[in-house]
């Protein structure tokens, strides 16, 4: 189940205007976007527990440019097509779910097209999906993700 904690009907990305305040370290990944990205880049993920986070420099995404832009705005991962939500929940169950809720201060919430929520379910559901099937095989072996990447 997808739960939006917040509305928006129009945004566009300003990443001039805030700095690229969301292309961050640290966003999730799922293992298809490690397989994807790994196609054409190395050294960019590292694991805690259960996740597969996103290397940075100085608190911005290891794949940011110089001039703001993305460098792997092709094979970005789910979490970033999420946009202009993030994840601020997931939770698994009977019935397992993602809340999203709108990136914080952010300059292009209300301008630009109508975002597409169709998509932005799929993209979660895609990361829901992926997170609780690695779950499930870390509950199988502890040491899943270390044997995966070594």
């Amino acid at each position: 189940m997808i739960i939006f904690l917040e509305n928006v009907e129009n945004w566009e990305c300003l990443y001039q205007e805030c700095g690229a305040r969301c292309c961050s370290e640290g966003i999730e990944l799922t293992l298809e976007d490690v397989e994807r990205i790994s196609e054409r880049h190395s050294d960019f993920f590292k694991v805690e527990d259960s996740r597969i986070l996103l290397k940075g420099r100085d608190g911005k995404c290891v794949f940011l440019q110089e001039d703001l832009r993305c460098g792997i705005e092709d094979i970005k991962p789910v979490a970033c097509r999420l946009l202009p939500f993030v994840i601020h929940e997931v939770r698994y169950g009977d019935e397992p779910f993602i809340k999203l809720k709108l990136v914080v201060d952010c300059p292009g919430v209300g301008s630009g097209k109508a975002v597409d929520l169709g998509e932005i379910e799929r993209y979660a559901t895609l990361f829901l999906h992926e997170k609780q099937e690695l779950l499930m095989k870390m509950k199988e072996d502890r040491d899943y993700l270390k044997k995966l990447f070594s």
